[in-house]
């Protein structure tokens, strides 16, 4: 006679039930809420212009390598930290290949604000800075009581 030796069985835990789990429904309707929320003013005063033309200008300078990406946190979202620091990378290995050791410095023109919704800003400048101009486009949303850059391009 064989007798196979048979490995314990563990009694299998009872699945609590998930409470915290919702619906997707339930959770389009929470996101949109939160994005557009019509229980704030409609009236959120939008960043100055000087502020705007900073913010360009220091994203400008962080890619360039002059000013750390890690400056902007307050005012740019994570995912905009990370295109600008793939971007930075990029230009550092082109200015390498090409031997540049120039800094550029730039000078921001005036800003063009457009609001699409009451708590989004989409702004446009230029940064002027010799022999070129760099067009900058920028999307604010105010979320928690600040204004959050949530798209950022500099040309």
């Amino acid at each position: 006679m064989s007798h196979a030796i048979q490995p314990a069985r563990s009694p299998q835990p009872a699945i609590p039930p998930q409470r915290h789990l919702r619906p997707v429904e339930d959770l389009d309707r929470h996101f949109n809420k939160v994005a557009f929320d019509t229980s704030q003013p409609t009236d959120v005063a939008a960043p100055e212009p000087r502020v705007l033309q900073r913010l360009a200008l220091y994203a400008f300078e962080a890619l360039e390598g002059v000013r750390s990406v890690a400056q902007l946190a307050g005012w740019i979202t994570p995912a905009v930290a990370t295109a600008l620091l793939e971007r930075r990378a990029a230009r550092t290995e082109r200015r390498t290949l090409y031997r540049d050791s120039r800094r550029i410095v730039a000078i921001p023109g005036p800003v063009h604000i457009d609001r699409p919704a009451p708590h989004v800003i989409e702004a446009t400048l230029a940064l002027h800075a010799s022999p070129r101009t760099l067009p900058v486009a920028m999307r604010l949303e105010h979320r928690d009581r600040r204004w959050r850059v949530t798209e950022l391009v500099v040309l």
